[in-house]
């Protein structure tokens, strides 16, 4: 019988999303949030992607402009 896999990293939570979003806006860096929220940068960019905010330092968060032929 084979077992299903267990997550690394916990849910995200309420808190956790007002932090990051608390640090982006403050404009902290990716590495600073890995610390505080103690979690892989990989994590942090899925989530920022997710909730639409932006990292600095990144392109994460930001539009994408269409080039005019």
């Amino acid at each position: 019988m084979m077992s299903t896999p267990q997550s690394r990293t916990a849910r995200w939570s309420e808190a956790d999303d007002k932090l990051l979003r608390a640090m982006s806006e403050a404009g902290k860096s990716l590495t600073l949030m890995t610390v505080k929220l103690n979690r892989p940068m990989a994590s942090i960019k899925a989530r920022a992607a997710d909730l639409g905010i932006a990292i600095p330092g990144t392109e994460i968060g930001k539009r994408r402009h269409r080039r005019s032929a």
